[in-house]
């Protein structure tokens, strides 16, 4: 039993890391496509469009790294790690639907 607690500890901690790597990536990459595009632009006031990429691009990476911290929760050793896990992904889970409310009233006033 103490194995098996041990194995799947490890291979959540790889999974953490998987997951919270693919977040950092998909923002790092829809900023970067973004900023691209706003270059283009001659740095000039961006459309609507513009900015609704750069809020699903930060919203599809968050939810990646809430993915994370949801499983993080699993390997939390003390109390203390958890209430630090449980106030990240309470702060994650209030900005990814703050982008949401975003991009849902953008794309409805478009």
């Amino acid at each position: 039993m103490n194995l098996m607690h041990t194995v799947l500890g490890r291979f959540a901690e790889v999974l953490i890391c998987v997951l919270e790597t693919i977040g950092i990536f998909i923002i790092a990459y829809s900023s970067l496509l973004v900023f691209v595009r706003y270059c283009r632009m001659k740095f000039q006031e961006p459309d609507t469009q513009l900015k609704l990429q750069l809020a699903e691009g930060m919203t599809l990476g968050l939810e990646f790294l809430l993915a994370g911290e949801i499983l993080h929760t699993i390997v939390a050793r003390d109390i203390y790690e958890l209430i630090a896990v449980g106030g990240l992904v309470i702060i994650r889970s209030l900005i990814t639907m703050l982008l949401y409310w975003e991009i849902k009233n953008d794309t409805y006033q478009r």
